[in-house]
């Protein structure tokens, strides 16, 4: 499972791989500049409705952004 500081990490990769401000990126979101720092920062937690927003937007998984791995083979 995933750490908060890796959640942070592979936040800020995303938005970094797309060439996004954190000012853009929190437009894109429809969250304050603040607040998206605060997630990158690892200082407040996303909401789930949020986190299913960010994976909509960047066109991930949500086990990719959160680090779930599936065990089972």
């Amino acid at each position: 499972m995933l750490s908060m500081k890796e959640f942070c990490e592979r936040l800020r990769e995303l938005r970094r791989s797309r060439g996004l401000s954190q000012r853009d990126t929190a437009n894109l979101l429809g969250v304050s500049r603040s607040a998206y720092d605060n997630y990158e920062q690892g200082t407040r937690e996303p909401s789930f409705t949020l986190l299913v927003r960010i994976c909509r937007e960047f066109r991930v998984s949500s086990d990719d952004l959160l680090g779930i791995v599936d065990d089972i083979s």
